[in-house]
């Protein structure tokens, strides 16, 4: 059963979780595996932290899943990397969640086209540049676009070591907890 990761910046209504993936068997349809794998840990999250069990779960590539509890649709998002799979749901707030690994090497032309221009230097100075691509694509995933939107959309601002700020531009704004567990950095975009 999933165990749920708690932190100071992460509200008691989101509920998040991370399972270590041992054998990835390697299929024609990544996506299908990857929304199957996904459902499966958002229905275990539901019964046992929620109490409740998910009637209905929908993942449409290129579209934010749908989970619904007795009728109600509820917000979940899910991510994974090759070692692990970490999801978020929420029966109060609006979430997006991304996970990616500690090791993973972003490009400095990828930074340069990842940045908005209304983005200060902090923000630059004390982030990993993956950290920095987990923080836009869970704000991206929180709205429903995911990657289809550029990332340079969003400007994100550091308010603590782990906790962050995004302006969508259109007068929309969210918070981000991003923290490393388990050789990953996950972060999770929430607004009620």
């Amino acid at each position: 059963m999933p165990q749920r990761i708690l932190h100071h910046h992460l509200p008691k209504e989101v509920v998040l979780s991370y399972v270590h993936l041992h054998h990835v068997q390697e299929t024609s349809d990544k996506d299908q595996q990857e929304a199957t794998t996904g459902a499966k840990l958002i229905k275990q999250l539901a019964k046992k932290y929620l109490d409740e069990t998910v009637t209905e779960f929908v993942s449409v590539k290129n579209e934010k899943p749908k989970a619904f509890i007795k009728g109600h649709e509820v917000s979940v998002s899910f991510s994974h990397t090759k070692l692990g799979i970490s999801a978020a749901i929420s029966k109060s707030l609006t979430v997006g969640c991304d996970i990616e690994l500690c090791n993973r090497t972003v490009s400095p032309a990828l930074i340069s086209r990842m940045r908005c221009p209304f983005e200060g230097e902090n923000l630059y100075k004390h982030a990993e540049p993956i950290q920095i691509w987990t923080l836009k694509e869970a704000s991206l995933k929180m709205i429903g676009t995911g990657l289809r939107k550029p990332m340079n959309s969003v400007t994100i601002t550091m308010l603590e070591d782990s906790l962050f700020d995004v302006d969508f531009g259109n007068g929309k704004r969210a918070k981000i907890c991003s923290f490393q567990h388990k050789n990953h950095w996950i972060s999770i975009c929430y607004q009620k």
